[in-house]
């Protein structure tokens, strides 16, 4: 089977995010299972416009998206139709066997480059026109023109999904949303294909991430002790870790307010939060007015080699996510990781932790039962509260929750199958 993937962006292309990656982890299992994958995505940085990764051939078109006004890409589409059009020529000559829609501009361009015939699954992460809407609330756009830039959108998004003979998302929550904005008919052909982790990659004990384990090492308490992965952890010296971009609806506001109230019961208590975007200013500020600063550390961007051992170096993971949140590959990463994680119960957090939670031994405050200050805060002190043994054990709880739930390996069978039934 020859799949061509449309996808909005790829890893390990500079700044690819959840979805790129998800298209990395997925198309590489497909290779080694003897099928042909080639992806059109678009370029960033100065990665070469064509190459192959890991028997993956990629082509890559030039085409910058405006983070705010859609009309300014105008001028870029005839020279991004022309560009897409003979990659796909150059990778499938217009006739894989299933073509695989992961990104709105890219899928519909390289739709026009598809014969029709050839079977479509989209797989929907999230709605393009929402995500516009949270990021743009507070934009110094015209309104008609941010209400412009979200009919556009729509329009993108529902002629792509219009086009698909199947759908494909990777939580429950994802699919309603698909639903609700599109009208996705309740007996429509759809999946729910969880996404994955690398089991092997993000694991306890693949070394310290020294930014972490150096700030957490100053305790002085004598009676300090071995937290969830080794780390030193004694009385109200746990270590929270958060990873994440730095925009609107990942919570970062929520996370700091609450780890405000931690520093009231354990003063002695770190954040971490890794990650870069649009609100690191406006957030350091926020921890200074909030008197957290000083047991705040802003990673920033935190090179991909290097997560694994930030992952592990921590003592608990949090996901504060306010609004949309349509999987959660790192609450897997963390959980593989063997790192507790309290999350809100925003989209796919709630089916990923839901059936943790559900387990012997795991607290069901990890879950909270809603997006608040206050309830976040408990559910970060019901972690703190654990002593070195208990951490442990939860750590294990949750590392085996995820090699049993959540491999690429298992989400690839099922995505195999389902591509292959229609096919």
């Amino acid at each position: 089977m020859h799949v061509l993937v449309a996808a909005h962006d790829f890893y390990p292309d500079p700044g690819a995010g959840g979805t790129g990656r998800y298209v990395y982890e997925t198309a590489r299992r497909l290779v080694d299972r003897g099928h042909r994958v080639s992806v059109v995505t678009r370029r960033r940085g100065d990665v070469p416009r064509r190459g192959t990764v890991e028997g993956i051939r990629v082509a890559r078109y030039d085409c910058s998206i405006a983070e705010e006004w859609a009309g300014s890409i105008a001028g870029q589409l005839p020279r991004a139709v022309r560009a897409v059009a003979t990659a796909i020529d150059d990778l499938t000559g217009g006739r894989p066997d299933l073509f695989s829609v992961q990104g709105h501009v890219t899928g519909l361009l390289a739709d026009r480059a598809v014969d029709n015939d050839v079977p479509r699954v989209a797989t929907f992460h999230s709605p393009w026109p929402t995500e516009y809407r949270i990021r743009t609330r507070e934009s110094e756009l015209a309104p008609w023109r941010r209400a412009l830039n979200v009919e556009l959108r729509l329009l993108v998004e529902r002629r792509l999904l219009s086009r698909c003979d199947r759908v494909v998302t990777l939580s429950e929550y994802m699919g309603e949303e698909c639903r609700r904005v599109y009208g996705l008919p309740a007996d429509a052909d759809h999946a729910v294909i969880p996404g994955g982790v690398d089991v092997e990659r993000f694991r306890p004990d693949v070394g310290t991430y020294a930014p972490i384990a150096g700030a957490t090492d100053d305790t002085s308490d004598a009676d300090a002790t071995v937290g969830a992965n080794g780390g030193t952890l004694s009385g109200d010296s746990i270590s929270f870790l958060t990873v994440r971009r730095l925009s609107k609806r990942m919570g970062h506001d929520l996370l700091l307010a609450a780890f405000a109230k931690v520093l009231d019961r354990y003063p002695g208590a770190r954040l971490f939060v890794a990650g870069d975007g649009p609100l690191r200013d406006d957030l350091e500020r926020r921890a200074v007015e909030l008197g957290v600063d000083d047991r705040t550390t802003f990673l920033g961007y935190v090179p991909d080699e290097e997560l694994p051992a930030a992952y592990a170096t921590a003592d608990a993971f949090v996901l504060p996510t306010t609004e949309l949140e349509g999987f959660g590959l790192a609450t897997l990463e963390a959980l593989s990781s063997g790192t507790p994680v309290v999350g809100t119960p925003v989209g796919g957090t709630v089916e990923v932790l839901g059936s943790l939670v559900d387990r012997p031994s795991v607290p069901d405050e990890l879950l909270l039962s809603s997006v608040d200050a206050s309830e976040l805060a408990g559910g970060m002190g019901v972690l703190a509260d654990l002593d070195a043994a208990a951490l442990q054990s939860l750590g294990r709880t949750c590392r085996r929750y995820a090699r049993e739930q959540y491999t690429w390996d298992r989400t690839v069978t099922r995505l195999e199958a389902y591509y292959l039934a229609g096919g």
